[in-house]
């Protein structure tokens, strides 16, 4: 192979290429926190209004929000909030239609895995616990919550990293995160494998440390379940 790698060229850019990396976080974390927000409402209502006859309605609107959702591509969302919103009025900059894309696509994933949490919950434990005399406070503190806590971890996580490398997405409408600020770098140096290289490793500066943190945090969990 003849090719002469040179990422000296590619270090003099380390300073763009860092604040690309800091609005990429900006925005995965914006769109996790918004995204498991709607999730967690969705997962809720499909779970308990199923259950009432009254409620059906409510259940029917989440159930269908779900399934439309996941079948919908990421890009595609992004795609569409930015060139339509604005024919409803609705202006809102690149940075924020990035954030809301990507939450709308990860809602539905989410409230599916935090309904399968609330699902797995042992019974017999709230029984127990009501039947010893906490209150329904008591009981979702420090019954619920960390069950569901403990069953909705590690598929969320899965979720949260397929939420960052998807904000690679941004790029296409104009947001300056690491490709779009990468694909500049490269006008500049011509040095496309340099560049790129420098890119999937600060995606994996990124995930990395998130996956090694997962897997410590699953592995206490099965241990305590063991």
């Amino acid at each position: 192979m003849d090719y002469q790698f040179n990422f000296a060229v590619v270090w003099e850019y380390r300073w763009v290429l860092g604040q690309s990396i800091w609005i990429t976080l900006q925005i995965s974390l914006a769109a996790i926190l918004l995204g498991t927000a709607m999730g967690v409402l969705l997962g809720s209502v499909r779970h308990y209004a199923a259950r009432s006859l009254l409620a059906f309605p409510a259940w029917a609107l989440a159930t269908g929000y779900v399934y439309l959702f996941l079948s919908i591509p990421a890009l595609v969302f992004m795609l569409w909030l930015y060139y339509c919103l604005p024919l409803f009025g609705i202006n809102i900059s690149a940075y924020y239609t990035a954030i809301l894309a990507l939450a709308l696509n990860l809602s539905p994933f989410a409230a599916e895995i935090f309904r399968s949490g609330l699902a797995n919950i042992p019974k017999g434990e709230l029984n127990a616990a009501q039947a010893i005399g906490y209150t329904r406070l008591q009981t979702l503190a420090l019954f619920m919550v960390p069950q569901i806590f403990r069953n909705s971890v590690p598929p969320m996580m899965n979720q949260y990293y397929t939420t960052i490398k998807l904000s690679s997405l941004a790029s296409v409408i104009g947001v300056f995160e690491i490709v779009n600020t990468s694909q500049e770098v490269i006008n500049q140096t011509y040095r496309t494998l340099e560049v790129y290289t420098a890119v999937a490793l600060c995606y994996a500066v990124i995930i990395v440390p998130l996956a090694v943190l997962s897997k410590k945090y699953e592995d206490r969990v099965l241990i305590k379940r063991v």
